[in-house]
């Protein structure tokens, strides 16, 4: 049956992501928060509704009564800008154009990806090094150019679409929860 087939390699696929890598990338966020700076999670189809329930998990769902908030936002969100920079310039600029307008030194740029080789998350990566921008990408086995272009850099070890991106939600939910676990034990 397919659906074992499925979630075989999606076991498979868990038990081989980097476990440093995890905290890695929990540690930016958390730092991020605590320093009040910004977070941008990036992607496109999937990957850009992943984005937008990381904004919910990690905008909302952390939150323990006044505890610090984390500045969390996902371009792909905004349709009116995304798909005017879409039309007007060209696709590869609807998220670095954005980030023109916001993006500070010392932010975050996560961007969510099978491929790893979306010309508007390069192009984003891109423009967030030059600022000074922590950059991250999660991305499938395709030795994509945002591997090269990120300061953390989670390769999962597949090439399933539905696999990579169960896993975008994966680290969401276990990294989001591990936090609010955290702020709670701070907050008493």
């Amino acid at each position: 049956m397919f659906f074992d087939t499925y979630t075989e390699e999606l076991q498979t696929t868990l038990t081989n992501v980097d476990r440093s890598q995890i905290e890695k990338l929990e540690a930016y966020i958390e730092n991020a928060r605590i320093n009040g700076k910004h977070v941008f999670i990036l992607g496109n189809g999937g990957s850009a509704a992943a984005a937008s329930h990381w904004v919910c998990d990690f905008g909302k769902g952390i939150n323990i009564g006044d505890s610090k908030r984390l500045k969390i936002f996902a371009p792909s969100d905004h349709t009116s800008i995304f798909t005017a920079y879409g039309n007007d310039n060209a696709y590869d600029q609807t998220l670095v154009e954005q980030l023109k307008n916001l993006l500070e030194p010392g932010d975050v740029v996560i961007s969510l990806s099978v491929s790893g080789n979306s010309g508007n998350l390069v192009e984003a990566h891109k423009y967030a090094r030059e600022v000074g921008a922590t950059t991250i990408c999660v991305v499938g086995d395709y030795n994509g150019k945002l591997i090269g272009l990120s300061d953390l850099a989670i390769v999962l070890k597949s090439k399933n679409y539905g696999v990579v991106e169960d896993i975008h939600m994966v680290l969401d939910h276990s990294i989001s929860q591990n936090m609010k676990r955290n702020i709670q034990s701070v907050q008493g």
